[in-house]
């Protein structure tokens, strides 16, 4: 084994010496795009093939040396390449395959590791740089599997190698096998192609069941969300726990297994029948052989010789054609990825800009038009409408009139399709506008509280400002800070975590405060206090506070009330009386 193993690494041993592992890595600012199998094997240096053939043809000469070496041991009088030190030979190759193995493995784990590393970072930056709305339409769990996806790829250059070198040296073993017997050879070439073609059809047709079984698999991983998902739903009604267990987990859960039963049978039987064809071909060259023609023990050696050399090879080929099946998925996954994700252009992570205090934002003749999830057409309409700074704004409407679609085009998350933006009286591009987003601090409706401190926020005693919002927002008895990772602990209930959102937007300290429903799962004392209170207080920071809100109890705490319906504005209302509320 310790000779057959040393043929397979040689050539990948010599090309480790020849080139780094640094070749294995990709550009990771360039994208994705028509990326393929082909291309991450041609993405190798020009020099790559030249040397790859000069090492496939060098593991050819050592494969038929070591045939010849032990082949030789059981020919009496016959003088091999080490004479008669070929025990001595044995242990030499013996040992530079145990220390080629050793390194070569060592070098491929820094091939692969780095290949990952590079496709992997390459997907994140480009998830970084995307626009919102290609990532809202991509979701994020197509991403999780296309990131796991590429561990299979990373193993393209060592199943590459592994590919050529398992060809050159069956080619090698059947032209030496000619040279000692052309019918023997003929005869056992034939035996071989026969039996691959009966395991490859029925290999097929594992495939297709494995296949089907997928389809059933992720119906039931469907379903099982639901259930996971809604349970409150799915717990409280008995006859809908029952529907969804019987006719659709079980159901499809079933189906998964029948078919895994099968197709595992199936799988066993093959692999079985493959593995006892070798022992058929063993028989073939001992029993049947001789009676076609006239072998003497040497020749009859080499030939078994020959076939238990060809075995891993062979066998190499066959697992590649899987891996092949395999692989080709992840490369449709990952350019789906790449053509559903679209690059923000006008936004640079990596850039951070600040345009600080502003006097006011107008938008002229802006829209935004979309379909909806149930097909129908909604567009938003903004023909002149502005935001003074210092001001607070309630933006109010039913569900579906436009006030989310216009808090992501006020954020920057959407580039409008038609109209201008004003800043300050200026017209800006969307790059500048995305710029100046940074000028805002955001509490979504479906807000994501991180566990760490991103924003680098000080949460230090020495941090009076932060205490003093602790204690107006009644989160004293509440908060928790975690000290491993200087963060607040965030198991807090819905109204606790909204409040801890809106503490730290403010502690950004950023002249623009974006609150999207932040009302909305408050205690009625809390909810009270912000509009009565804190919207005042906040205010007085120097802070323009726009607010999505339904509660029409308190809109008298507002500047100005701004009504969206049906993607227009139906009214803009100013109160004087938020002064002296």
């Amino acid at each position: 084994m310790a000779l057959f193993s040393f043929c397979e690494i040689y050539p990948a041993f010599l090309f480790c010496i020849f080139f780094k592992p640094s070749i294995f890595l990709m550009d990771n600012t360039s994208p994705i795009r028509e990326f393929s199998l082909l291309q991450l094997i041609k993405s190798r240096p020009k020099n790559f093939y030249f040397y790859l053939v000069i090492f496939s043809v060098i593991s050819s000469i050592t494969n038929v040396g070591i045939l010849m070496l032990v082949n030789t041991a059981f020919a009496p009088g016959q003088q091999g390449v080490f004479g008669n030190y070929a025990s001595v030979g044995f242990g030499l190759l013996f040992v530079i395959s145990f220390l080629c193995t050793l390194f070569f493995q060592n070098n491929m784990t820094v091939f692969t590791n780095n290949l990952v590393f590079d496709l992997e970072l390459s997907i994140v930056k480009k998830v970084r740089a995307a626009t919102f709305e290609s990532f809202n339409e991509l979701g994020r769990e197509r991403i999780y599997s296309v990131i796991a996806d590429t561990r299979m790829l990373g193993e393209v250059p060592e199943r590459f190698i592994t590919l050529i070198n398992s060809v050159i040296s069956i080619f090698c073993a059947l032209v030496y096998l000619f040279w000692i017997s052309p019918v023997g050879a003929a005869v056992v070439l034939l035996v071989m192609l026969a039996l691959l073609l009966i395991y490859l059809y029925r290999n097929k047709r594992i495939l297709t069941d494995i296949e089907k079984m997928r389809e059933y698999q992720n119906k039931y991983y469907f379903y099982l969300t639901e259930m996971l998902m809604g349970f409150k739903q799915v717990n409280i009604s008995g006859s809908r726990n029952a529907e969804l267990f019987n006719e659709y987990i079980l159901k499809h859960r079933g189906h998964m297994n029948a078919l895994g039963i099968k197709s595992s049978k199936k799988f066993i039987a093959n692999q079985i029948s493959g593995t006892y064809s070798w022992y058929l071909m063993l028989g073939l060259v001992v029993f049947a052989l001789p009676m076609v023609y006239k072998a003497d023990v040497g020749q009859t050696a080499a030939f078994i010789t020959i076939i238990l050399f060809i075995i891993s090879p062979i066998t190499a080929i066959i697992s590649m054609m899987s891996y092949y099946s395999a692989a080709k998925v992840a490369v449709e996954r990952l350019n789906q990825l790449d053509q559903a994700l679209v690059k923000n252009d006008a936004f640079n992570p990596d850039i951070i800009r600040s345009t600080g205090n502003f006097s006011s934002i107008r938008f002229e003749n802006v829209t935004y038009k979309y379909n909806n999830d149930n097909g129908a057409s909604f567009m938003l309409d903004l023909p002149d409408f502005s935001i003074d700074s210092h001001e607070v704004l309630f933006i109010i409407g039913g569900n579906g009139s436009g006030k989310t679609t216009f808090i992501n085009i006020l954020t920057g998350l959407y580039q409008v399709q038609t109209g201008n933006i004003y800043v300050d009286g200026r017209p800006v591009s969307y790059k500048e506008f995305r710029d100046f987003s940074n000028n805002m601090a955001v509490v979504f409706n479906d807000q994501y509280l991180f566990k760490e401190n991103y924003d680098r926020l000080d949460l230090s005693e020495k941090n009076e400002h932060l205490f003093s919002l602790i204690r107006l927002f009644n989160m004293q008895d509440v908060l928790k800070i975690d000290g491993d990772r200087n963060f607040f602990d965030t198991r807090l209930s819905k109204g606790q975590q909204k409040r801890l959102s809106l503490l730290l937007a403010l502690l950004e300290d950023k002249p623009i405060l974006v609150l999207d429903e932040w009302a909305a799962e408050q205690d009625p004392d809390n909810r009270t206090q912000f509009y009565t209170e804190w919207l005042k207080v906040i205010r007085d920071m120097g802070k323009t506070i726009i607010v999505i809100s339904h509660d029409d109890d308190y809109f008298y705490a507002a500047d100005r009330v701004v009504k969206f319906n049906y993607g227009k504005i139906s009214s803009d209302k100013r109160h004087t009386a938020a002064q002296t509320v």
